[in-house]
């Protein structure tokens, strides 16, 4: 008996996604311009925070119940952030008729106190926020000639960061080694650029780096962190219409490679963009093309990303906010902000299914199997379950199976808390 090597190895299976039903509403009664903060405590619980500007209210959603006013005859009601220090206390920081203030929760967003303000005296909305390693919340704002960057709790050091005229939609991101890190759109060049920055320990901006050209894509300019060392970027390269959704990761404040891009045939203000670092420090990318949300998550920290998910959009889209939940595998929050309502929806990692053939010769008869193994960013699912024509069969615990017992044909690969993945057994 002779035994060749593997003939055939490569990947199929489209992730298939949930119904336009299965979105729920949030909230109605916003304005096209909400941009929903969104967080997962350290217990777990999801908040959404969102302000309504004809209402004069800032309201907060726990656990995607009914929403809670916790600011009412608020006459400069903007965008909120929202942030957890490492001792628990979690900051809503929201502007109002004196600039910047915060309410405080110390019991898992179930009760707030404040408002307490802040030193910042601008009415404008706040685009970003994020809290160092040692708790220290940062916050920012811009406007005409400025991006500016607060420290403290009650912002007690600012520096303005980009002085250029005009920054905007910025995002802040701290990562692992306390390295501040800002990012935002400008149009100080007719091609437009998104620009990375990062800060000294005084904040003052090093050499921004710019990823041009693209035009702006709200509601901002995503940028996270992990909790290894990496931070993350997403942005939309082409001018006057994006041709692809591209992940970038840095170290250190520099580009660490040219990061993973997803190619579509966009439109208009597609893509809207979003980008989430969940409890299990698993990336999630999320952008809008094509009448669709879009969905990928990376274990790898960002060196490639699982099978794409798309669920079909409820209508106009204006704005899109998105939060890694806890769990294994975990899900995303996605909350779309339609014009008049914010809508949500959970959506769950993809699978993907990597097909390879085994040939055995005995005497003169060639005998070759199909095999089949169901991947999660490379990882392979154990007990997957692979059905064709009525007939199933499940994997390994590395999530591979033989296909010898499935017939020929269309073919799903599915798993608790995936959505399932279409191929073919050959």
């Amino acid at each position: 008996m002779r035994h060749a090597a593997v003939a055939l190895a490569l990947l199929a299976g489209l992730a298939l996604a949930p119904t336009a039903s299965a979105w729920t509403t949030l909230s109605g009664g916003v304005q096209n311009t909400v941009v929903p903060a969104t967080l997962v405590t350290q217990a777990g619980t999801e908040l959404v925070s969102f302000e309504s500007s004809v209402a004069g209210t800032i309201s907060v959603s726990r656990n995607r119940g009914a929403p809670k006013v916790l600011v009412a005859d608020d006459p400069s009601a903007g965008r909120t952030q929202l942030v957890q220090q490492p001792n628990g206390a979690i900051q809503l920081y929201f502007p109002n008729a004196q600039g910047v203030a915060r309410l405080t929760s110390t019991d898992d967003g179930n009760t707030w106190t404040g408002p307490v303000q802040t030193l910042s005296h601008d009415v404008g909305g706040i685009d970003g926020a994020t809290v160092a390693p040692d708790g220290t919340p940062l916050f920012s704002q811009d406007g005409t000639g400025f991006v500016n960057v607060f420290r403290g709790l009650d912002g007690e050091q600012v520096e303005n960061v980009y002085t250029a005229c005009c920054g905007y939609d910025e995002s802040l991101a701290v990562d692992s080694t306390g390295l501040v890190q800002a990012a935002f759109y400008s149009n100080a060049t007719a091609s437009g650029a998104f620009v990375y920055e990062p800060l000294g320990a005084d904040l003052t901006p090093g050499a921004p780096i710019d990823l041009a050209p693209t035009v702006e894509h709200s509601p901002s300019v995503p940028l996270v962190s992990d909790r290894s060392g990496n931070t993350f970027m997403a942005w939309a390269p082409g001018n006057p219409t994006a041709t692809a959704f591209t992940v970038v990761p840095f170290r250190a404040g520099q580009p660490a490679g040219d990061g993973v891009t997803f190619r579509a045939a966009f439109g208009g203000v597609d893509p809207h963009m979003a980008l989430s670092v969940d409890s299990g420090d698993r990336l999630w990318a999320v952008w809008t093309g094509q009448g669709a949300v879009h969905v990928a998550r990376s274990r790898t920290h960002g060196m490639d990303f699982g099978a794409e998910v798309r669920t079909v959009l409820p209508g106009a889209t204006y704005q899109v906010s998105a939060v890694g939940l806890p769990g294994n595998p975990g899900a995303v929050d996605v909350i779309v902000n339609t014009g008049s309502s914010l809508v949500e929806q959970q959506l769950q990692p993809g699978l993907s299914v990597k097909l390879s053939k085994t040939v055995k010769k005995v005497g003169v008869k060639t005998v070759g199997t199909w095999f089949a193994q169901a991947l999660d960013d490379g990882f392979g699912v154990a007990g997957a379950a692979f059905t064709a024509g009525g007939h199933t069969v499940h994997a390994n615990a590395a999530g591979k199976v033989s296909l010898k017992s499935l017939p020929k044909g269309s073919a799903k690969a599915a798993a608790p808390g995936y959505a399932e993945a279409a191929f073919r057994v050959p």
